[in-house]
């Protein structure tokens, strides 16, 4: 009786370990998972209101293109990244590398005809899209502002919430600061092309060197769109705030604006953006 249940508990314990390997193989086999860190990138799609498998499915659909994901729980974000040999610390993600050796099935074969840079959409019509998605259309891209803060021999200039840099400390990682007296203030970054907007996100100042939080001066936040620089009045987002400490704040454009131009504004004196990035797709 003994040896029956033995070989039964065996028997059970090998379809398991079977099942969890097929499982794994479909699944495209992770070989790192690390809390508390994230890849540097570069970050080649930005997936938002995703959960955390469906962000590793997208990245194995993508062999090509996606090495490694960041994911973010708190706010559902995906960020596929094709480049794993850097990191960094950041509490709030978890970074995992994918073993993209693995043959993988496609889900839609109708897919096929989409390039790696495109998004494929199957729309409830069963009729197939693929979509030019492009990451972060205000990466090193022209911009703007309404005034020029200076300090201590520093002049914040519109272009530091487009450099790539997304540390937060004011001081050390530079921020955008326009100037006091500006009551109206705004920022401006020219996309060079027109594209449809989907989304922008904003790094908030965090906490300096100084041990200085004015992180609540980010309120009443309006991002516009424009084909042209003098008309950035199409709505596209609202965040009403305050900003936290070195908060991700992502603004969804929900009526999909078309622009080259994006425009952030406050009402309130002392507009600091630490990163901007925009999202969205060619027209």
């Amino acid at each position: 009786m003994v040896h029956l249940l033995i070989g039964k508990y065996l028997n059970e314990v090998t379809f398991t370990t079977v099942l969890l390997c097929v499982v794994s193989l479909y699944e495209g086999v992770t070989s790192t998972v690390v809390p508390g860190e994230r890849y540097r990138g570069p970050v080649v799609r930005v997936l938002e209101i995703i959960g955390q498998q469906q962000c590793v499915r997208e990245c194995r659909h993508r062999p090509k293109l996606c090495r490694g994901v960041n994911y973010r729980k708190e706010d559902l974000l995906c960020e596929l990244v094709s480049s794993i040999d850097k990191t960094e610390t950041n509490p709030d993600y978890v970074r995992i590398e994918l073993n993209q050796t693995v043959n993988v099935p496609e889900m839609n074969q109708e897919c096929l005809a989409c390039s790696s840079d495109d998004q494929c959409v199957t729309l409830s019509s069963k009729i197939v899209h693929c979509i030019r998605a492009t990451s972060n259309l205000a990466l090193n891209k022209p911009a703007k502002q309404s005034s020029k803060f200076t300090g201590e021999g520093v002049t914040y200039y519109a272009n530091l919430a487009v450099d790539g840099n997304k540390g937060t400390d004011f001081v050390v990682d530079k921020c955008t600061h326009t100037s006091g007296g500006d009551t109206n203030p705004w920022w401006r970054v020219d996309l060079m092309a027109i594209y449809t907007i989907t989304s922008v996100r904003i790094f908030n100042r965090g906490m300096d060197k100084n041990r200085i939080d004015v992180s609540d001066r980010l309120r009443n936040v309006t991002v516009t769109v424009g084909l042209t620089e003098s008309d950035v009045n199409t709505p596209c987002g609202f965040f009403a705030g305050p900003g936290t400490l070195s908060q991700l704040v992502v603004i969804d454009c929900p009526t999909l604006p078309q622009g080259r131009y994006v425009k952030i504004s406050i009402i309130t004196e002392y507009l600091t953006l630490c990163e901007v990035e925009v999202f969205g797709y060619s027209v």
